[in-house]
């Protein structure tokens, strides 16, 4: 059996046809099924929100739903609550998810099974026939190599609705400043590291808004790069040069932060045409912000 998912089948039912659900149940594990049925969570769950974690299995955590629908199960909220949670992993997963058995003569309404589903009634399986077509189907799925798939993503997608795109009120651009500078200041120290561990020193001096980086060679700087924070554009920009062997008014480029609506990050609007060639004008993440930089300081040292 497939291991990407916790449980084969997970039965769903009203009390009152606990003995042959159970039944089968067992008839069930006995073939090496993995089953969920609640009274064997009953120490594991024990002072937990059942009917959450029950939701959980029965839209993301099993290959099959096996509801026992009936009279009883139809009118208690309970079940019903189980049957929506899976109605809406059917929805996205297909035909099949749902193997519903009927306890008895109940008329289940349209809008909760479509008609043309195909279902078995109890009475005409013992619980131990009743387990062999399930363990059919289960095997069959898994030799036509059908997934396990994990529906939990899916059924969020589908309860969501659509949202405006806008940036959010609490985001601020000089909150993002910072946080983009701090990571450069850190990426800057470790790959500064790396460089040294290969005999080549490397110095990364940093302040309040300022990173200075240097790189020698026999006692001769060779490279270069300084960035500052709200310096020269803005205070709500970095500015940056390259190449530059000293403290300088000058510089190659600038960048602020902006939000991205489509997806939803923050990113860093960059202007550098002298320095990023192609990409010099657009949008990118504070790590591609770095590697562009950094590609910057390594040319310098292969050219010296």
């Amino acid at each position: 059996m497939s291991e990407s998912l916790p449980y084969d089948i997970a039965v769903s039912f009203a009390g009152e046809h606990r003995d042959y659900v159970e039944a089968t149940v067992r008839a069930c594990q006995e073939r090496g099924l993995r089953v969920f049925y609640d009274r064997d969570k009953n120490n594991e769950w024990w002072g937990g929100n059942f009917i959450r974690q029950q939701r959980s299995v029965y839209s993301s955590q099993t290959r099959y739903f096996v509801p026992f629908l009936s009279h009883e199960y139809i009118a208690k909220p309970i079940p019903m609550d189980e049957f929506s949670s899976a109605m809406m992993t059917a929805v996205h997963q297909g035909d099949g998810y749902i193997l519903p058995v009927l306890m008895d003569d109940v008329a289940v309404p349209p809008e909760l099974l479509h008609p043309h589903i195909h279902y078995l009634r109890a009475r005409d399986y013992t619980p131990e026939q009743l387990a062999a077509e399930i363990e059919a189907r289960v095997r069959q799925a898994t030799a036509s190599g059908q997934p396990m798939q994990p529906v939990g993503d899916v059924v969020e997608r589908a309860l969501a609705v659509r949202l405006p795109m806008i940036v959010p009120a609490t985001w601020s651009r000089y909150e993002q400043l910072e946080v983009s500078f701090d990571y450069l200041a850190q990426r800057f120290r470790e790959a500064a590291e790396q460089m040294r561990a290969q005999q080549i020193p490397c110095t990364v001096r940093t302040s309040t808004d300022q990173i200075n980086i240097r790189v020698e060679r026999a006692g001769q700087t060779v490279a270069g790069l300084d960035v500052s924070k709200g310096r020269h554009m803005g205070d709500d920009h970095l500015t940056w040069s390259v190449g530059y062997r000293s403290q300088s008014n000058s510089w190659n480029g600038w960048a602020s932060p902006t939000y991205d609506k489509e997806s939803g990050e923050s990113l860093i609007e960059v202007s550098d045409m002298a320095n990023f060639g192609s990409d010099g004008r657009g949008r990118m993440s504070n790590e591609g912000f770095f590697e562009v930089l950094w590609d910057k300081i390594v040319d310098q040292v292969e050219r010296a």
